[in-house]
């Protein structure tokens, strides 16, 4: 059972992922949060059909919240469209070349008033800050960071229920810029 909401959770992860890209394409005609929600909902219920329908459950509460919370970071970013072809990067891991891709990229961020062009993002979903993932974060936006000689944006959305409430959850973000150039 503990696997199968490890996969659950891994798959809420990249259905609000995908939820906000759907929010960001088209920058002519931005959707509405609901409309990405909805999005990132239906997204989530179709890729974990064939788990146990308490783990879906369990995992499907906070996808709202953390889509919504998702759109508003990057709006606060100055982040109006993200790039639909993100490329990749080829890195060494265990003396083996592998491509990699970021989850977002972004012509035009702006942090503490200064515009970094062509930025990637890399989202990390959780339910609480854990230190011996946020190294192994690091490290992969600094490798990204090397390849493509400009900064990267590791983005988190942390989701908890409210106190006392049993259906309601809050999320925050926190935002890091990591250059490794």
């Amino acid at each position: 059972m503990k696997n199968k909401k490890s996969i659950a959770s891994m798959i809420r992860g990249k259905c609000v992922e995908e939820g906000i890209r759907f929010a960001f394409l088209n920058a002519n005609e931005r959707l509405s949060i609901p409309a990405a929600q909805n999005y990132a909902n239906d997204l989530y219920y179709l890729k974990t059909k064939n788990l146990p329908a308490r783990v879906i459950k369990f995992n499907a509460r906070p996808i709202n919240i953390l889509v919504k919370t998702g759109i508003n970071t990057f709006a606060r970013l100055g982040i109006k469209k993200i790039k639909r072809n993100l490329g990749s990067f080829k890195i060494r891991v265990a003396n083996k070349r592998r491509y990699v891709y970021p989850d977002f990229k972004s012509s035009c961020i702006k942090i503490n008033g200064e515009k970094f062009k062509d930025c990637c993002l890399e989202l990390k979903v959780s339910n609480k800050m854990n230190g011996k993932y946020q190294k192994k974060h690091i490290l992969q936006c600094a490798k990204y960071s090397t390849k493509s000689r400009k900064p990267v944006i590791l983005f988190y959305l942390f989701h908890f229920k409210k106190a006392g409430n049993f259906n309601q959850f809050s999320a925050i973000s926190k935002v890091f810029m990591i250059k490794a150039y």
